[in-house]
């Protein structure tokens, strides 16, 4: 099966995003640890905007980007009660709904990693 890559953009209200930071630490972090460490999980990252098209005032963009090993590990993912409590708090922190998109690669390019890293 393919991989599947998942971006979704969340948008936080800009007065709780430390708020949200900690949550995410504490809350989801360690799954993704977890997820990585068994391979679920190829990569997985959280970036903080510092520009986004689709931000409006009062709020703070993050951009939420995972490579699962297939799409049964982001189901497998989504199902867990652990990411499902955590999602409905995080909620409190997203006065708007996130933009989801998932899919197929198409084209990719990286660079070699450097030697000794």
């Amino acid at each position: 099966m393919a991989r599947e890559y998942t971006t979704i953009v969340l948008h936080i209200a800009a007065d709780r995003a430390a708020d949200f930071e900690a949550l995410f630490e504490r809350d989801e972090l360690q799954r993704w640890e977890d997820y990585t460490a068994r391979g679920r999980f190829l990569e997985a990252r959280l970036i903080r905007c510092r520009y986004s098209a689709l931000q409006a005032e009062g709020i703070q963009d993050y951009v939420l980007h995972v490579v699962t090993a297939d799409e049964h590990a982001h189901h497998e993912h989504d199902d867990d009660p652990g990411f499902k409590a955590y999602n409905e708090r995080a909620d409190a922190y997203q006065p708007e709904e996130p933009t989801v998109t998932f899919g197929d690669l198409v084209f990719e390019r990286t660079t070699a990693p450097s030697p000794g890293s």
